[in-house]
């Protein structure tokens, strides 16, 4: 199996384990000693990543039914390495009634192959992600015209005339 569509299949398996509120199954996503970089958390590191992992999932699926969308915008493989970023955007349900919330996030994961060759994610970083907008003025002024150029948007010069 193509290494990417691997990561891609792991993404999956990710989605619905939220879906299905089950701790285990989303766990096993995650290599043993895999560093956890959460936005809003303490960064946790090691066997102590995954046990505090554990702890927020069960009272997060105790709390809600969860609904995880996945937009990966790259997966590149470098050996026994990968790397995968995009968004993530979790869709918590109250258990007791109430209003949805929404959260986008950023993500970038680092993933390694374990022992038997299965692709497991080793470091797991995320923050809120902001509605995208325009750089300041003063950076696309010191940037130049040419700066949204290329081969097919280039103006062609003016003839002269004479």
């Amino acid at each position: 199996m193509d290494d990417a569509y691997a990561i891609r299949l792991a993404k999956t398996e990710l989605r619905e384990a939220y879906r299905a509120g089950n701790v285990n199954r989303l766990l096993a996503i995650f290599a043993d000693g895999f560093a956890d970089m959460s936005s809003g958390h303490p960064s946790f590191f090691g066997v102590e990543a995954k046990a505090v992992l554990r702890h927020r999932l069960k009272i997060l699926f105790a709390n809600y039914r969860a609904q995880l969308a996945v937009t990966i915008i790259s997966i590149r493989i470098q050996g026994a390495l990968a790397f995968d970023w995009g968004w993530h955007t979790l869709t918590l349900i109250p258990r007791r009634g109430g209003r949805p919330t929404v959260t986008r996030t950023r993500y970038l994961e680092i993933w390694q192959k374990d022992a038997e060759g299965k692709w497991k994610i080793g470091i797991f970083l995320d923050n809120r992600d902001l509605p995208p907008r325009m750089p300041p003025k003063e950076v696309l002024a010191a940037m130049g015209p040419n700066r949204l150029a290329s081969k097919h948007t280039r103006r062609r010069p003016a003839k002269k005339s004479g």
